[in-house]
């Protein structure tokens, strides 16, 4: 056992301390406590400490409501009052925003947020025989459970109602996705051995039931709406989680073409189209670009039923056809959380559009990139959006202009 001081949160939401000048991440603790710790793993390094006594505990320090919170791993901040997150959340883009991009003067907005519990709109949950729960953290321990706090109410009743079903029922689940949307529809995608016709008589009033990647029940899809277009979001497709917060993030993009109208625009790693589309009418052209196929046709789908004819969208990766576009005036992007390519990056540079609207789910990446493209373009504001409520995970918009 060790006695320690802790400064402050690192990245990821872990206590930072100092052990004979070696530095140790301590999981759930918060700053300025001072803790018993146990040492769980000592690399050269670094170490990795587990909380076991607060001798000193936080102002800012909350009972969790979770019962699961100290096995699941899925939520890191539940033990740190809202204020107090949303201040890290800042902080923490901020400061890396420092370290790697290097701006002189950071336009940095206050953190926009939502609801903190009931948010998601998808989960993921595995299973052993006729139980399903979600693993416990860094192992596949199976951790029933009866509902979870940050996925909507939609979500928790299928859940409830599954563990009754499953409970007088001899199957063998693998994998569980249950997906929802604020029109209160819903997608359960079951992988594992399991009678469909007792699955279909039990969840006769879920949208789009799969089993095996069959589709057993329902349509293929379930529709979402967002202002006034639909959207249709198959097993595979990328939705943003947080329908809140996914909004406020639309229409500030939206407000921005609204006011740099008529523009022929590049949205990269474009989803299932719903920037793409909620943008058109303030555009010359849009073009898409997304790897995911079921995303692909879920998007031209959509792109029919608005009644959408300015718009194109194309299948595959996106350094593979960006080369393709000339003549762009804004570029759109919403990558993967390893951020831009090198080719990526280097192409926008070439295509050396007005603006470029930066989506990113990881601030460091966003920052290393900010660094890059910071020679061709200003960097008029950054929004932090809290995307991901008890999570150390932060989203942002930038928004960037040429030089």
């Amino acid at each position: 056992m060790e006695k320690v001081h802790i400064e402050k949160l690192d990245d990821f939401a872990k206590g930072v301390t100092r052990i004979d000048n070696k530095i140790c991440f301590v999981d759930k603790a918060l700053p300025l406590e001072d803790c018993e710790i146990e040492i769980v793993e000592d690399k050269k390094n670094y170490s990795l400490g587990i909380v076991k006594n607060i001798i000193k505990e936080s102002n800012y320090r909350i009972m969790p409501l979770c019962p699961y919170y100290d096995i699941c791993g899925g939520c890191h901040l539940l033990h740190y009052d809202r204020q107090s997150e949303l201040i890290y959340k800042e902080e923490k883009v901020l400061d890396l925003l420092n370290k790697f991009a290097k701006i002189e003067k950071i336009n940095l907005k206050d953190i926009k947020y939502g609801n903190e519990y009931y948010y998601r709109n998808k989960i993921t949950l595995h299973g052993d025989k006729n139980k399903i729960g979600l693993y416990q953290e860094k192992t596949n321990k199976l951790i029933e459970i009866d509902e979870c706090l940050i996925c909507s109410k939609k979500i928790n009743e299928v859940i409830e109602k599954l563990n009754k079903f499953l409970a007088n029922t001899s199957c063998d689940i693998k994998k569980i996705i249950i997906r929802s949307t604020s029109l209160n529809q819903s997608m359960l995608i079951i992988d594992g051995d399991i009678s469909s016709d007792s699955l279909k008589e039990e969840f006769s009033e879920i949208n789009s039931i799969y089993v095996n990647k069959k589709l057993i029940f329902g349509k293929e899809y379930i529709e979402e709406k967002i202002n006034d277009l639909t959207f249709l979001i198959y097993p595979d497709s990328f939705f943003q989680v947080n329908y809140e917060m996914m909004k406020f993030m639309y229409n500030k993009v939206i407000d921005f073409y609204k006011e740099n109208p008529n523009l022929n625009v590049l949205d990269l790693y474009c989803g299932t189209g719903t920037m793409s589309m909620l943008i058109s009418k303030y555009c010359n052209s849009v073009v898409g670009i997304e790897i995911n196929e079921d995303a692909i046709k879920g998007a031209n789908e959509c792109k029919k039923i608005n009644k959408i004819e300015n718009i194109n969208f194309y299948l595959g990766k996106v350094e593979d056809k960006i080369d393709d576009f000339k003549d762009i005036g804004s570029i759109i992007v919403d990558p993967p959380r390893s951020g831009l390519d090198k080719h990526t990056i280097n192409s926008i540079i070439n295509i050396n559009p007005k603006s470029i609207i930066y989506i990113s789910c990881d601030p460091a990446t966003l920052a290393r990139d900010l660094n890059i493209l910071k020679e061709n373009y200003n960097v008029l504001e950054i929004t932090p959006v809290d995307m991901f409520p008890n999570t150390y995970h932060c989203e942002s918009i930038t928004v960037l202009e040429r030089k």
